[in-house]
């Protein structure tokens, strides 16, 4: 959750400068004994619940996008973010990100682009 200017940061790097918008998601893995019965209940084995931020950058000059690529092309980012279900904010939560592409017109701004970092462990393995 964004609470202030910096309540958000990757490796060190405090986001909102860069952002338009930031949506936090939590994402459940299920296991393979998940499904529904015939008379229509749910039953199965919640393996573990996956934060992620995703995150639409504004417009950007040359300079600024080679701080959020170098930022995101690497195997592992560090996050610290509020979280408003526990009303702490995680530290260093391991993440990787996903595939970066942005678009440019005309020799100009790149246009704002997203991409989201997705934590590597379930959320019960938080410090806090």
């Amino acid at each position: 959750m964004l609470i202030d200017k910096d309540s958000l940061e990757i490796d060190g790097i405090k986001m909102a400068q860069y952002l338009t918008e930031a949506k936090f998601g939590y994402h459940k893995i299920w296991g393979k004994d998940t499904g529904r019965s015939l008379s229509g209940d749910n039953s199965g084995t919640l393996k573990g619940i996956y934060p992620k931020i995703t995150m639409t950058f504004r417009r950007m000059n040359d300079e600024e996008v080679g701080v959020i690529l170098s930022l995101f092309n690497k195997a592992e980012n560090k996050v610290t973010f509020y979280n408003p279900d526990i009303k702490k904010k995680i530290i260093n939560m391991s993440c990787y990100s996903n595939d970066q592409e942005y678009s440019q017109k005309y020799l100009g701004k790149i246009e704002g682009y997203s991409s989201a970092v997705i934590s590597n462990k379930k959320r019960e393995y938080y410090e806090w």
